[in-house]
């Protein structure tokens, strides 16, 4: 089930969730980020799809571009055009 802020209409991911997004955008692997989450890499396996399907992407390259469209993310560069995925 998708859950959208009722306000913003925007993907609303739980606070492992963003953990996990975090993580995953400063390059880590899944074990490395279960690592410092202190969580098993099936779980973080399972947080990484839940976000994907929350922000319909089609893997995880274009989820982190998405959470950076959806203001999730805060990078450090010039403005792109929103991916039409997202």
């Amino acid at each position: 089930m998708l859950h959208k802020n009722d306000f913003t209409n925007e993907p609303e991911l739980t606070n492992r969730e963003m953990e996990v997004l975090e993580h995953i955008a400063q390059g880590l692997s899944t074990k490395e980020a279960a690592k410092h989450l202190d969580i098993a890499p099936r779980t973080v396996d399972r947080h990484i799809e839940n976000i994907r399907l929350k922000l319909r992407a089609k893997n995880r390259s274009n989820m982190i571009a998405c959470a950076v469209m959806h203001g999730l993310l805060n990078i450090n560069g010039p403005k792109v055009t929103e991916p039409d995925s997202c």
